[in-house]
């Protein structure tokens, strides 16, 4: 993994965030500083701030700590801006490569510029190590699973089918739906139906009983005697003769 020796300052990560709110950088990933984008955004971004100081600053790079192990910090706390940057091989002579010493005009130019952005802070060498430079993840279109008939899709296609799948599912059951009634209501129509069949059934059955419980005619015929009333306004009963 990548270890090197940097000059510099380190920058905490809320000084980070709060500069890239005020400055308006929306190119900026405030988590990860050694993104390109975000270097370039930053880099510009001081030019125009300080422009005096950046002159003497024409490497200025930015550093990030990292460790792939640890799967709960989302960041370090602090990110470092450097003026000089060794990478750490086998064997490396520290005091030769801090021999070398800083420029007079850009020690003070890094001086300056940690009062501007982290107040506070200590222009010094650090050992920074960084377990992967690119935080690299697999795209997921890469990621490939077995489909049923023996075939390869990504995971990103397969969620497509299922979905597709899926709304094609609703939008037929949407339309038999819309086609035949639902049996709640083929349930109440249809025993309405019998209800009024059996009422009618009920009905012709009680005729018919009826008249088979009624008594024969008579084999003479019937004559009707009409008779007055003793004071002549209503007609008395018939009478059968």
């Amino acid at each position: 993994m990548p270890t090197w020796l940097v000059h510099g300052f380190r920058w905490p990560r809320p000084a980070i965030r709060i500069h890239t709110i005020v400055q308006n950088l929306d190119d900026v990933a405030t988590e990860w500083l050694m993104a390109p984008q975000t270097t370039d955004a930053l880099f510009e971004n001081f030019k125009k701030l300080y422009p005096e100081m950046m002159t003497h600053l024409p490497a200025l790079r930015f550093i990030e700590q990292y460790d792939p192990d640890d799967l709960v910090t989302k960041s370090q706390p602090y990110a470092y801006i450097c003026d000089q940057v060794h990478e750490v091989q086998l064997g490396v002579d520290i005091d030769e490569v801090r021999g070398q010493g800083v420029a007079n005009d850009a020690w003070a130019a890094m001086a300056d510029l940690r009062d501007k952005v982290a107040a506070g802070e200590k222009v010094a060498w650090f050992v920074v190590v960084n377990g992967d430079v690119e935080r690299w993840v697999p795209p997921v279109e890469e990621t490939v699973v077995g489909s049923s008939n023996g075939s390869q899709t990504s995971p990103v296609s397969a969620r497509s089918s299922v979905g597709k799948i899926a709304e094609e599912q609703e939008e037929e059951e949407d339309s038999d739906q819309t086609k035949r009634p639902s049996k709640g209501f083929k349930k109440w129509f249809g025993g309405k139906a019998r209800r009024s069949k059996s009422s009618k059934d009920l009905r012709g059955e009680t005729v018919f009983k009826s008249g088979a419980l009624s008594p024969p005619l008579p084999n003479r015929p019937f004559t009707a005697v009409v008779t007055k009333s003793a004071n002549g306004k209503a007609p008395m009963p018939a009478t059968a003769t």
